[in-house]
């Protein structure tokens, strides 16, 4: 099955469920039911449509994004992209499976954050901290460099947009802090986070591109051009504004 089209409606369908976790179960359910060229179609379309700018589409990919690092779907990662680049769906294979990357050792400069107390604290008593609903704790805290301080974190009800930006913008980070953010239901259906997201080159290349298409067309003009950026993203984020130019978003229905 070459056509896309057929999977519009589908994709409509998901994008109209509230529920975000329903509507990850269901595309699991599609995804672990079709075969591998099919699976790739719909994959493709998802993907096609929000590189588009089509909100029904941006909203199911955002779900299948997060779908695709469920245990279920895991086992077909690999074959599903060896499918794709046969049907030449590179971008899909790509996300998929990531082009590896060249990483350099992560010099960890960032120290842990004076929280106050006049000497080092432990990690347990930095995770302590994490649930705290001081503001000028938390803007403290928000500098921690230990991804599971900052899992604890993102579930703080007192913690802002504006703090989470911070926590994805910090140089270095940690992938796995990143990451974490990226799994995080509350905060990367937010724009500013994902884009700080993408924008950082700690960010592990398969989460990045699965966030491209998510972007505004001058935020990804302006990674396309970051030398901050591996070539991989920046030419998904390069081809994804000349598609935003050339092509305007089918109408929603």
């Amino acid at each position: 099955m070459e056509d896309a089209r057929p999977f519009r409606e589908l994709i409509r369908r998901l994008a109209r469920l509230d529920e975000v976790e329903m509507r990850m179960g269901l595309i699991c359910e599609q995804l672990e039911s079709l075969t591998d060229e099919d699976a790739v179609q719909l994959l493709h379309a998802t993907h096609l449509g929000a590189s588009l700018g089509e909100i029904s589409a941006q909203r199911v990919f955002l779900a299948m994004g997060w779908a695709l690092f469920d245990p279920r779907l895991a086992p077909r990662r690999t074959g599903l992209a060896a499918s794709a680049r046969r049907s030449e769906h590179h971008a899909v294979a790509d996300f998929l499976t990531p082009p590896l990357e060249e990483t350099a050792p992560l010099d960890d400069k960032r120290r842990i954050p004076d929280l106050g107390r006049g000497r080092p604290l432990t990690l347990g008593e930095r995770k302590s901290l994490a649930r705290t609903h001081d503001r000028e704790l938390i803007q403290r805290v928000v500098r921690d460099p230990h991804p599971d301080v900052v899992r604890i974190l993102l579930d703080n009800p007192s913690l802002t947009e504006a703090d989470v930006v911070r926590v994805c913008a910090a140089r270095p980070n940690d992938p796995q802090v990143l990451q974490s953010v990226y799994r995080h239901r509350r905060w990367v259906v937010r724009y500013r986070p994902r884009n700080a997201i993408v924008r950082n080159p700690h960010t592990q290349l398969g989460t990045a591109l699965l966030l491209a298409p998510l972007l505004r067309k001058g935020e990804l003009e302006e990674a396309a051009t970051s030398s901050e950026l591996s070539p991989p993203l920046r030419l998904s984020c390069k081809t994804i504004a000349e598609l935003r130019s050339i092509q305007a978003p089918a109408p929603e229905d």
